[in-house]
């Protein structure tokens, strides 16, 4: 109980560090956000849940496992806390073997004991500004480096072709319609009931807030899990991080490197088959 409240209150400390420099968000929805996981020949998904915070010009959509990770992890005492629980739980599950003299000869994570250890999900993170009509986008690469990436978009991209089916969606009626995005063709699912021209990710434009939306080959969904009125500041990201502008396609091509070479990152060559490509395809 002592370890959860201090770690409940490190993470608000660290929340309140942020001076507010866009609009508070008057509504929030949460997704639960589904990926192919790059190197199986199967469609087995990587899943996270992610949450937009929407005002009415403008809008933040991230990871909440990564909002809560970095804000801990950069509050005073929090990255020790982290590193403590990391510890803990593999002492507990027999993950770290030790010889004779106590050195360490080998360290085995099991999944189950690391369940409640702190850890980032998806990292990227993306801010639109409708007035602009433009959006901000900032992502990394998991591994060694904390360095985020950074570059802009426009907000209008997309010809949505509507459909005409109908579904219903946390008590919402919604309309379908398809539209191609930098090399992936999607059907979202828009709320007219709910009048923002948003969405999860990248995908906006239609008129009303797209609730749910896959790729044709299914191999990327987005549902939507609740929606709830709010009234919350749309903050920066969390921490003090390395941001490095980059060219989109740069960032793409560097990050579907790394999954075709995952040891790269640190220093050797660790090659492997990639059966799934990155949610935008365009970049080669």
């Amino acid at each position: 109980m002592k370890k959860l409240f201090a770690i409940s209150a490190a993470a608000s400390l660290a929340f309140c560090i942020f001076a507010a420099s866009r609009p508070d968000a008057t509504l929030v929805v949460t997704y639960d956000f589904e990926r192919c996981r790059h190197d199986v020949d199967s469609l087995e998904y990587s899943k996270d849940q992610m949450v937009l915070q929407l005002a009415p010009t403008a809008s933040r959509f991230f990871s909440a496992k990564t909002e809560f990770f970095d804000s801990l992890h950069s509050a005073p005492g929090g990255a020790k806390l982290i590193q403590q629980m990391q510890m803990d739980a593999l002492n507990s599950s027999g993950g770290i073997k030790r010889d004779a003299s106590g050195n360490i000869t080998s360290i085995s994570v099991d999944a189950k004991a690391m369940e409640n250890v702190p850890s980032r999900g998806f990292l990227m993170c993306v801010y639109k500004d409708m007035d602009k009509g433009e959006m901000t986008v900032y992502d990394g690469i998991q591994g060694p480096s904390d360095v985020r990436y950074t570059y802009s978009l426009p907000v209008d991209e997309i010809d949505w072709e509507p459909g005409d089916s109908v579904a219903t969606i946390l008590g919402y009626e919604c309309q379908n319609a398809t539209g191609e995005y930098h090399g992936r063709v999607w059907e979202a699912w828009f709320a007219s009931d709910l009048p923002l021209p948003d969405g999860p990710w990248q995908l906006c434009g239609l008129p009303g807030l797209i609730l749910k939306a896959t790729t044709a080959d299914d191999e990327y969904r987005l549902t939507a899990t609740g929606v709830h009125s709010a009234a919350e500041p749309i903050k920066d990201l969390p921490g003090d991080p390395e941001i490095e502008k980059i060219d989109r396609r740069e960032f793409l091509k560097m990050l579907d490197k790394t999954h075709r070479d995952p040891g790269a990152m640190y220093g050797f060559s660790m090659p492997q088959e990639v059966f799934h490509d990155l949610i935008e395809t365009d970049y080669k």
